[in-house]
């Protein structure tokens, strides 16, 4: 298992590619069929769609951009979460963003990243959704426990593939109250409780997908095995995140095949 001192390094690496403006180099710290979230986006990209996405964001920042990491990052294992700031440049503006970031390695490569901001004129209404939840109880070290024990349960036990899941359900699953379920998923990933679960659902469905060995499927059944309670619900999720339909993100990967 790779050492906590290693991992850290890896992690400065990584931030230093995107620096110096190197997006194959960045893409290169990724597993092939890694995942990339952007949770502000509300978009997630996968595989071969990543380089194009820091392709893209390398090219609208002209060229200038500035990753730091603010707090030391906290390792659990092969997941590691951290706070960094990002300052972009384009011949339209200069933005300066805080991020919290997460981080899934499989060995030397990531195999998943969350990655949650709000630009920076936007800081007054971020303020006013952490004061909100200010007097749950919770503090940043009690919420980085449970950020890892809810996604180590989202990935063991896989409730999100029940289609009637409710908040109250996820939340007895953690042993926690409905309200500091909620000030997780609205602070630290930026999402309502159905946003999270769908995005969880669709990250299934993707996954059968890379299982199949044929990509003769039924959609709407792998779907629903996902977690789904409806065809319409499915489209409209994956349509937000891939900004077009699962027909055509199969028809895509066949042609990449050939």
């Amino acid at each position: 298992m790779m050492k906590n001192k290693q991992r850290l390094q890896l992690i400065v690496d990584y931030f230093d590619a995107w620096n110096r403006g190197d997006a194959i180099a960045v893409a290169g710290y990724f597993c092939k069929d890694a995942v990339y979230v952007d949770t502000a986006r509300n978009k997630e990209y996968r595989g071969y769609e990543i380089e194009q996405y820091i392709t893209e964001i390398l090219a609208k920042s002209a060229g200038s951009i500035q990753f730091s990491i603010i707090e030391q990052p906290v390792i659990n294992g092969d997941t590691v979460f951290l706070q960094s700031s990002l300052k972009t440049h384009s011949t339209a503006e200069n933005k300066l963003l805080e991020s919290a970031e997460m981080l899934k390695f499989s060995g030397d490569k990531i195999i998943m990243l969350q990655s949650y901001y709000d630009l920076a004129q936007d800081g007054q209404l971020l303020a006013q959704k952490k004061n909100k939840y200010a007097k749950s109880g919770l503090d940043q070290k009690q919420i980085q426990l449970l950020k890892t024990k809810l996604e180590t349960i989202m990935e063991n036990d896989q409730p999100y593939r029940d289609s009637e899941l409710k908040l109250q359900d996820l939340a007895d699953l953690l042993d926690i109250r409905r309200n500091h379920l909620s000030q997780i998923l609205n602070n630290e990933y930026q999402m309502k409780f159905f946003d999270f679960i769908n995005h969880h659902r669709l990250q299934a469905f993707l996954n059968y997908l890379d299982e199949c060995d044929s990509f003769d499927i039924n959609i709407t059944e792998l779907a629903y095995d996902a977690g789904f309670s409806s065809s319409s619900v499915f489209y409209k999720t994956f349509k937000r995140y891939k900004d077009i339909s699962p027909s055509q993100y199969i028809k895509n990967i066949k042609q990449l095949e050939h």
